[in-house]
């Protein structure tokens, strides 16, 4: 039992490790491409609509809507993509890149997490998360899916995950010694 508890610990870290973004990603300059946008500096928020583009290094999130929170120091703290659907993808360093689209993103840059919602998917390598709310802590290197909120009377519904076979040339994870 300890031995399928560790492989299968070993096969999920192995899926969301390599999804940290590459450390050059927050130092590039931000990039918007939109239809059109609305700026309050009051709020420290812009809404940009319209085929909207955001780029940063490797990461790029598409949407219909985008709405960009800033934090009282002008950092970025939230963007939030809206769409049908909304588009996210990233190269992690030295990994392979991420794809993940719903109709709703969450890019919390200062936490570094993103949320899918409603009708979620995330794909690195061939492996899949699916449901209505996909969780990814970047820096915990955590993925977490399951329903986005239960409404009285609605049925569970389930979540699906694939996950490819490891190549027999891919070298073993130290957790597996054990």
């Amino acid at each position: 039992m300890r031995r399928i508890r560790v492989l299968f610990l070993a096969l999920l870290t192995g899926i969301a490790a390599p999804a940290i973004a590459q450390s050059s990603d927050s130092s590039q300059p931000i990039r918007i491409q939109a239809d059109s946008a609305t700026l309050d500096d009051r709020k420290n928020v812009a809404i940009y609509t319209g085929n909207v583009i955001i780029t940063q290094g490797s990461m790029r999130l598409t949407g219909a809507r985008v709405t960009l929170t800033l934090d009282n120091a002008g950092e970025v703290q939230k963007l939030v993509s809206n769409g049908s659907p909304a588009t996210f993808r990233q190269t992690p360093a030295g990994g392979k890149q991420v794809d993940a689209r719903a109709q709703t993103i969450e890019y919390h840059a200062d936490t570094e997490r993103v949320v899918l919602i409603q009708n979620a998917f995330l794909e690195q390598a061939g492996n899949t998360f699916q449901g209505q709310r996909v969780n990814y802590d970047i820096q915990r290197q955590v993925v977490d899916a399951g329903r986005a909120i239960a409404e009285e009377g609605d049925s569970a519904e389930r979540i699906e995950i694939v996950i490819q076979p490891r190549k027999r040339t891919e070298p073993v994870s130290n957790d597996d010694e054990t």
